[in-house]
């Protein structure tokens, strides 16, 4: 017989925070820095993870 993986995940565990926040005040201060330095729009509306990633792309663009 087949076995069957059952999962109990608890509803009251955050998985990944960062993933829902929004970017933090220091996050959207480096951002609009860097997305002026390379002539790019700034979107403030971006989660902390998503903030994270456009940071990193940037600082590997300007170098």
């Amino acid at each position: 017989m087949p076995t069957i993986n059952t999962v109990v995940v608890d509803p009251n565990l955050k998985r990944d925070s960062d993933a829902e926040e929004l970017m933090t005040e220091q996050q959207a201060i480096t951002l609009r820095e860097l997305s002026s330095e390379a002539d790019e729009p700034f979107d403030g509306s971006l989660t902390h993870r998503q903030a994270e990633r456009r940071i990193a792309l940037l600082q590997e663009y300007l170098k």
